[in-house]
């Protein structure tokens, strides 16, 4: 397998060694990451679902609207 170096800033890099979990390489947590952001559940492949990303969006959001309206908050 090839690789390749890129450059980082110093806080970039920062967020993603926060982000890769103990045992996943750099490589794996940018693979993770990435199908995170095409909206692509990363649970998906493992129950055999396809998610509705937007849908689960708008739900959540709409739930944290209303508990915090419930509790006087802002969002």
């Amino acid at each position: 397998m090839s690789s390749k170096t890129i450059s980082l800033k110093e806080e970039t890099y920062n967020q993603l060694n926060r982000a890769k979990g103990p045992d996943e390489s750099f490589s794996d947590a940018i693979d993770r990451l990435l199908d995170v952001q095409q909206d692509r559940h990363p649970l998906s492949d493992l129950v055999g679902l396809d998610v509705d990303v937007d849908a689960v969006r708008h739900r959540s959001e709409t739930f944290r609207d209303d508990v915090d309206q419930r509790m006087g908050g802002e969002r």
